[in-house]
């Protein structure tokens, strides 16, 4: 019986090894085995400059500066359709967002709002001339302990990974990856249509509402019932869901494949297995096809540098990588499967 115990273990052990050592941890952590928060969700931003509050503390900078919406209106002004130079289509900048919500998420803080002033006869937000309009935001919640004085300045936590590692498709905690999955031959879960589960108790758009299902932000307010994804921004537009679903899509067909290749894997093993694809999938399409597309050649990898924080830059994240919404078409072309335009238009 002994022995035969210890052969059942010893089969069982490419199974052990795969979960222990390959799959990523959801939440980023153990990246690095010296510093294991580092890159890890609800860690700070890394500064790299010195930062602009106007007591050097946590106050709001700016206020001897002009209004935002000044600077955007005198340098981002469109007043007619600019095609890209490149020839490059929407799904450039719909990519670059899907790349956006795998690194980078602050959440605002409601206690705080904060009020860009507008200037008098702006054509969007004060087209009566009142000379009283603002645009209503507010700011990211603090990094607790930070912003006490000087030397301790205020931070902001990034609330998902800082990794490449396809947190949009699966989550950045387990409790979301878990929801997202059926338990069952490694697959996710998917709604009629081959489309993102609802939140619902099915998935179906059919069901009620899930009350264990994963938040997912709804600006507009309107819809309760959402598609639920690895990042909490999914249904920002379709083109983005769109990005969502292929992902979801990909690990599934990766999934029937391992599966035919590995008949005696198990649920798990096939799942983290496919998920590691599909990460991998994600960083060569990023490294290889998309940042070149925009002009930007990395250098060859050295190797890994276990020195180095792979946490996101403040400044990255909170204005070099918003160059993405310079990328937008003011028009967004509704074709059907013939690649024809719709009866109802293009959206302008």
């Amino acid at each position: 019986m002994r022995i035969k115990f210890l052969l059942v273990l010893a089969g069982m052990m490419p199974l052990f090894l795969v979960n222990a050592q390959n799959a990523r941890s959801y939440d980023g952590k153990g990246n690095n085995l010296l510093n294991t928060d580092w890159g890890a969700v609800h860690t700070p931003m890394v500064t790299k400059t010195a930062n602009g509050f106007t007591d050097g503390i946590a106050e709001p900078g700016g206020v001897d500066r002009p209004s935002p919406r000044v600077i955007s209106n005198e340098l981002f002004r469109q007043d007619s359709l600019l095609p890209d130079v490149m020839h490059l289509s929407d799904f450039c900048w719909v990519f670059g967002q899907f790349v956006d919500h795998d690194i980078t998420l602050t959440e605002n803080n409601g206690a705080e709002p904060l009020m860009i002033p507008v200037p008098t006869g702006d054509p969007w937000f004060d087209p009566f001339n009142t000379g009283q309009m603002v645009i209503p935001t507010s700011r990211t919640h603090i990094m607790p302990g930070s912003g006490t004085d000087v030397d301790n300045p205020r931070t902001f936590p990034n609330v998902i990974t800082a990794f490449l590692d396809a947190s949009a498709v699966y989550g950045s905690d387990e409790a979301r990856a878990n929801w997202l999955r059926t338990h069952a031959n490694g697959k996710m879960k998917t709604s009629a249509g081959n489309l993102l589960p609802y939140n619902t108790i099915t998935g179906e758009y059919d069901s009620d509402i899930d009350p264990n299902a994963p938040h997912m932000a709804d600006d507009v307010g309107f819809f309760p019932k959402l598609f639920v994804a690895g990042d909490v921004r999914a249904n920002e537009n379709p083109l983005l869901t769109g990005f969502h679903t292929l992902f979801v899509r990909e690990h599934n067909r990766i999934a029937d494949e391992l599966r035919i290749l590995h008949p005696n894997w198990r649920d798990e093993q096939i799942f983290q297995g496919a998920r590691k694809r599909v990460g991998a999938i994600l960083q060569a399409i990023v490294y290889e096809e998309w940042l070149p597309t925009m002009g930007i050649q990395l250098p060859p990898y050295q190797g890994y540098n276990s020195g180095e924080n792979p946490g996101i830059f403040n400044v990255f994240a909170a204005a070099a990588f918003r160059m993405g919404h310079t990328l937008l078409n003011g028009n967004l072309m509704r074709v059907d499967n013939n690649g024809e335009v719709i009866a109802a238009g293009n959206l302008e």
